[in-house]
């Protein structure tokens, strides 16, 4: 079995971002400063070889998988299993007005739970490793999984990124963990290993760069 390494990118900003309400299934596109992230992303994935750019089908994620999927030449792929958490009527209110009047974000009545989301996000993930995989195994001729390394990314949101780290990295605290918008993280698994986190919530301003090795 190959090295995985799984890139797990937050969208770029939306004026929603910048005010500080909840999104969910809102479908707003970048702002200004969003566009910026997602060609910044684009630039720091360039020649990255990925398998395949997996993305939200909302506007704000799949306006930043283009850029990466452009200049890694990966396929862009649509997966609704990515879509943001879903927040009923709460989406586009202030969180902190939710969790004064239901004690949290989870107890407020209609929205996703959690749980829900870790299990799309992660069938989703798996789905993509898989994919990728098979792919790369059938242009070689060798048996899946076997040979250089893999890489595939991942386009979503914060909701699902939280939930995503915090069912492949259980010593993780996903709730603590800071994920800017327009920020990737890497996971890396190989033969007979866990995940394991390489980078968490990186910014291209970091000058941190995303690269495929073997360990």
């Amino acid at each position: 079995m190959a090295t995985v390494h799984v890139f797990l990118i937050r969208h770029g900003e939306t004026a929603l971002n910048a005010a500080g309400v909840l999104r969910g299934q809102l479908d707003v596109p970048l702002n200004a400063t969003g566009e910026a992230q997602a060609w910044a992303l684009g630039e720091l994935f360039r020649a990255v070889p990925l398998g395949a750019v997996v993305s939200s089908p909302l506007r704000r994620a799949a306006d930043t998988a283009r850029p990466v999927a452009l200049s890694s030449s990966a396929p862009l792929e649509i997966d609704d299993r990515l879509g943001d958490r879903f927040y009923g009527e709460w989406a586009g209110h202030a969180l902190e007005q939710v969790e004064e009047q239901f004690g949290s974000i989870d107890a407020a009545p209609f929205v996703e739970a959690r749980e829900l989301v870790e299990a799309r996000a992660g069938a989703a993930l798996l789905d993509a490793v898989a994919a990728v995989e098979g792919a790369t195994a059938r242009q070689r001729g060798d048996s899946p999984g076997e040979g250089s390394p893999l890489g595939v990314a991942l386009v979503t949101h914060d909701a699902v990124l939280r939930a995503l780290l915090g069912r492949l990295l259980p010593v993780l605290d996903p709730v603590t963990l800071e994920l800017a918008t327009g920020s990737w993280s890497e996971l890396v698994s190989g033969p007979g290993e866990q995940w394991q986190a390489t980078r968490l919530g990186q910014v291209p301003a970091s000058g941190c760069r995303p690269t495929l090795r073997t360990g």
